[in-house]
């Protein structure tokens, strides 16, 4: 079972942070050829103070993206979602802290920017985030 503490550890050793508040490590993950997604993992709390972390990964600004085609993209993925913060279009998952293993980190992180990166190729043909 893993901490907020185990999961900024682990990633400080695979990536470079690029910025780290109080609960809150923003990196950059290499997707597919040149691209790379920015993702920032959050610590939140769920039911019964719960830890969770939070994962996100931006797609485009919402001015710019036919949200009606966004949405129906977005829903073709198993888990997540798309929200918009602060004028920007967002892929979203969240995973129980308490109930992940330290290498159960990977493959949620790696879900959100693969689905970031397809849409905000598909949507924008550009790869600022």
């Amino acid at each position: 079972m893993a901490s907020w503490d185990d999961l900024v550890s682990f990633v400080r050793v695979r990536y470079e942070i690029m910025r780290q508040a109080e609960g809150e490590l923003w990196f950059n993950l290499p997707t597919s050829g040149e691209r790379t997604q920015i993702v920032k993992v959050r610590q939140v709390t769920g039911e019964v103070d719960h830890p969770w972390a939070q994962i996100t990964s931006p797609i485009g600004r919402v001015d710019q993206v036919d949200l009606a085609t966004l949405l129906a993209k977005a829903g073709e993925s198993i888990a997540g979602g798309v929200v918009a913060d602060d004028g920007l279009v967002l892929f979203r998952h969240s995973i129980p802290l308490g109930d992940t293993e330290l290498d159960g980190f990977e493959r949620p992180f790696r879900m959100v920017v693969e689905v970031a990166d397809r849409l905000e190729l598909e949507l924008t043909g550009a790869d600022e985030h």
